[in-house]
């Protein structure tokens, strides 16, 4: 429960004026910014739910929008609902997805279904929850097929530039980047190159952040520079003038919240440099945190807030570190090899694993976008508005500028670093301590850094076997754990730039280290084989078994059993192989350990198969089952459960999905037939472990580990 209005402000009086109480002057503030921003997001998502769920937007866009699986998708943020209008303060943001492109600044009017905001949640991998709040995005909205819209095009300066560089590198191979450098637009970058991008650790170099708006700061301080000789009353325009070209930088990328926070950072930084304050490094960091998160404290869910705080904090560190250095290219040298090492640790926690090249490739590439590419770009940018005679040159030397880049990138490949959970610990570990190290004796660094490593050395490993039914929306993923290794039943889904499988199931093997020994596919319907490509290639000694004929693959027919390690598994569906599996050919498998804890695969099986299978097999009781094609009713008869017996019923269905499962008379079903439900929509990633007297269950999503966002996003609750 978040205290009133009335005691907080009534702290915060208190403390002003009574000596003692000044220090929580600061933390009664925090409070009431907490609660008005809270209450602004509250109401604004209540606004747009306040007029149903099929209503009529008029919004201004505030993003670039980009292909998805169906039409595109991107933000805005809505003026009017239903022809009324609403307070600038309460205008909700929300995803939408359009039938056509949208540009930043672009005025839409469509007719949309609005729902709230769910998202998959598991151990690893990306959160569309978390992902929203740090944006204030409050709900989704699709636009209505076959419903009129209309799109008005400001025509402004933005849009001119926009329309003239997609025009001038087309068909090209830099346009891509171009256009991520100077709009924010990353939506042309293809994902083979993302891939080389995070592998060459240059990624943040096309993400517009403060690098960028540093960057253009630079830039406007060296031409104010030239400015501040012309009069003593001008000797402040570096400033001015740089913070000037950084606004304007900020506005091309259609201030996105990571530029500005990145303003903000500046801006700050300016405003003591104007006034002359003498502040210390440490205050200097704590100042400009404080000001982002007064601003907006919802940052803090953001990861590229962090990412581009630490990174302004080894900057410092590195610098005063090598304050005493003459040579100004060893400085530098020594920078970047102490941001490097620094930043290992926090990529790692982040991303779960570390580009190997970073350090040479950041070593070159960012002086050279800083001092050539970069400031090549503004004069392409300034000659398409202003004098368009040296455009062509421009453009020939933006052309140049991206070659280094081009030919370096191939060079990046199989230079990722999976990092596990063990790994990152000991890197935090080890670089905090070093941070710290003026205020502590380094034997007790040493000492803990030493104990540490060996705890990780000399754990032992967890009792047991584990499964791990994954949240993968409408899909199904599984993994079966036992000391470090691992087997999986089908992969979940995947889509045009990946899947399930790449984002979830393999950072969530690096971050434990697992080793996959095994991919079972129950059939090949995409959500549950639409990822087994990416596991074929990242772990090719892997067995395989499906019960449709495919290269590389034994037969997961009826009859078939083998042993993995503890584990039986026992094929008892279907009979024979196929050439293309459905629902009704799925792979049933019952696995169990030696003192007979037993859970049983379903995949989709339907009734037909339900009943042919229980008619001639009297051996099905398993503890666990999964719950047959996602709780629908085509599947899970009274008969079959009966002959299973489970003590759980686990489903794996997506939250608010279009075909609207599980079925409510399949839930009553298996709770009137003695079985407790779970499933991932409600519960997200669910992990069950067994031991030899007893089963432990635990939920992603359990009653007392939910952070307000989520409530309020997913279930409307204040």
């Amino acid at each position: 429960m978040l205290p009133s209005w009335l005691w907080v402000s009534s702290l915060g009086i208190l403390c002003f004026w009574i000596r003692g109480l000044k220090w929580g002057a600061g933390i009664a503030f925090g409070v009431v910014l907490i609660l008005t921003h809270s209450q602004i997001l509250s109401v604004q998502k209540q606004m747009i739910f306040k007029f149903g769920t099929d209503i009529t937007i008029t919004a201004k866009v505030d993003s670039f929008f980009k292909p998805s699986q169906s039409g595109y998708s991107g933000t805005v943020k809505i003026h009017q609902i239903n022809e009324h209008g609403l307070n600038p303060l309460f205008q909700p943001r929300v995803y939408l997805r359009a039938p056509v492109p949208l540009l930043d600044g672009e005025v839409v009017r469509f007719h949309v279904k609005v729902k709230p905001i769910y998202g998959v949640l598991n151990d690893v991998g990306y959160d569309a929850e978390k992902q929203a709040i740090s944006q204030r995005i409050v709900a989704r909205a699709n636009v209505q097929p076959n419903s009129p819209f209309m799109v008005i095009s400001t025509g402004g300066i933005k849009d001119k530039l926009y329309r003239q560089v997609v025009e001038i590198s087309r068909d090209t191979p830099i346009q891509g980047l171009l256009l991520a450098l100077v709009f924010g637009d990353r939506s042309l970058i293809n994902p083979e190159l993302w891939q080389q991008l995070r592998d060459s650790g240059l990624a943040h170099l096309v993400a517009i952040s403060g690098l960028h708006i540093g960057i253009a700061f630079g830039v406007g301080f060296l031409l104010g520079g030239v400015f501040s000789r012309g009069h003593r009353w001008l000797l402040w325009s570096p400033w001015l003038v740089g913070f000037t070209v950084a606004w304007g930088y900020a506005w091309l990328a259609g201030f996105t919240l990571p530029t500005q926070r990145a303003l903000v950072m500046c801006a700050i930084q300016v405003l003591l440099m104007l006034t002359q304050a003498k502040v210390s490094m440490v205050w200097r960091i704590l100042l400009t945190l404080s000001g982002v998160l007064a601003i907006d404290p919802f940052a803090g869910y953001s990861s590229s807030f962090w990412l581009s705080f630490l990174a302004v904090i080894m900057v410092m560190v590195f610098a005063q570190a090598v304050h005493s250095i003459r040579r100004s290219w060893k400085k530098a040298l020594l920078i970047q090899l102490g941001m490097t090492l620094g930043m290992l640790p926090v990529t790692g926690w982040f991303f779960q694993g570390v580009s190997m090249g970073s350090f040479l490739f950041n070593l070159f590439f960012i002086p050279w976008f800083s001092l050539i590419l970069v400031p090549l770009v503004f004069l392409l940018l300034s000659s398409l508005l202003f004098f368009g005679g040296l455009t062509q040159l421009l453009w020939q030397g933006v052309t140049w500028g991206f070659t280094p880049l081009l030919w370096g990138l191939p060079l990046s490949a199989g230079g990722w670093l999976p990092l596990n959970h063990q790994t990152i610990v000991v890197l935090m570990l080890g670089v905090g301590l070093w941070l710290f190290r003026p205020f502590v004796r380094r034997t007790i660094l040493t000492a803990l850094l030493l104990i540490v490593v060996l705890h990780f050395v000399f754990q032992t490993p967890g009792k047991g076997w584990n499964l791990y039914v994954l949240d993968v929306g409408h899909g199904l993923a599984v993994l079966l754990e036992q000391q470090g290794h691992v087997v999986i039943y089908d992969t979940g889904s995947s889509w045009d730039s990946g899947s399930y499988a790449q984002s979830v199931i393999l950072p969530m093997l690096a971050q434990r280290g697992w080793v996959l020994d095994g991919l079972i596919l129950s059939h090949t319907d995409n959500d549950h084989s639409g990822g087994r490509l990416w596991l074929e290639e990242s772990q090719p000694k892997a067995w395989l078994r499906a019960s449709q004929t495919i290269v590389g693959y034994s037969p997961c027919i009826k009859g078939a059993n083998w042993w993995w390690r503890a584990l039986h598994f026992e094929v008892v569906w279907p009979p024979e192989m196929v050439s293309r599996a459905k629902n009704q050919h799925s792979c049933v498998v019952l696995v169990s350990d030696i003192v007979g804890k037993r859970v049983l695969l379903t995949g989709d099986i339907d009734a037909v198969g339900e009943w042919l299978l229980s008619r001639d097999n009297n051996q099905l009781k398993a503890d666990v089952m999964l719950v047959p094609h996602h709780g629908s009713r085509t599947s899970s008869t009274r008969h079959f459960i009966e002959k299973v017996r489970p003590q759980w019923a686990i489903a794996s269905v997506e939250k608010g999905g279009q075909w609207h499962l599980p079925s409510p008379s399949v839930v009553d079903l298996y709770e009137f037939l003695g079985a407790s439900w779970l499933d991932t929509a409600d519960s997200g990633q669910i992990s069950v472990n067994f031991q030899t007297s007893k089963i432990t269950i635990s939920t992603k999503r359990s009653d007392g580990n939910q952070p307000w966002y989520r409530q309020m996003l997913r279930n409307g609750v204040e």
